[in-house]
């Protein structure tokens, strides 16, 4: 019985240091997605203050790169939403399946488990990598935007 209750104890902690890194996982991504952009954009404020584009002058290549730029920064933020929901699904199924072994060993049904019952399978280093990689198309995304910005409305001086 001493052996059961360890088992019971030790998969009830992993399902808490499971959901732990959860919440630890959203306060990071959440902080650089939300927060970041605003960074990024007081330091132009700051640095230079914000341009004064006259959008009637910008090229069709300024327009296009505006265009892509605003397009991958979409893009990154919804690859940055599926990713970070399919990493979320990966957790809860882990967790689930563990209560399904407390369950079993609480009635008594299954006491002995092997690796591959327990075993952490799926996707979650690659969806790491993706929202990583996500980010960090955005925040490039965001600096072509400025940077095309910064140059229109700062253009060189005519000698």
């Amino acid at each position: 019985m001493a052996h059961e209750e360890k088992l019971l104890e030790h998969l009830s902690k992993e399902i808490e240091t499971e959901m732990n890194n959860l919440m630890k996982f959203r306060e990071r991504i959440n902080f650089a997605v939300f927060v970041g952009p605003f960074v990024l954009l007081s330091a132009i404020l700051f640095g230079r203050g914000f341009p004064q584009v006259n959008w009637g002058s910008l090229s069709g290549k300024a327009w296009f790169g505006l265009g892509i730029s605003l397009l991958l920064t979409l893009l990154s933020y919804l690859m940055l939403g599926i990713c970070c929901s399919r990493i979320e699904e990966h957790m809860w199924n882990y967790c689930n399946k563990l209560r399904e072994r407390i369950a079993e060993i609480s009635s008594g049904l299954n006491c002995g488990f092997t690796y591959e019952n327990l075993e952490y399978k799926g996707w979650i280093k690659l969806g790491y990598r993706y929202v990583y990689g996500a980010m960090l198309v955005a925040f490039l995304s965001a600096v072509l935007l400025m940077v095309i910005l910064q140059i229109h409305a700062y253009p060189p001086p005519h000698p």
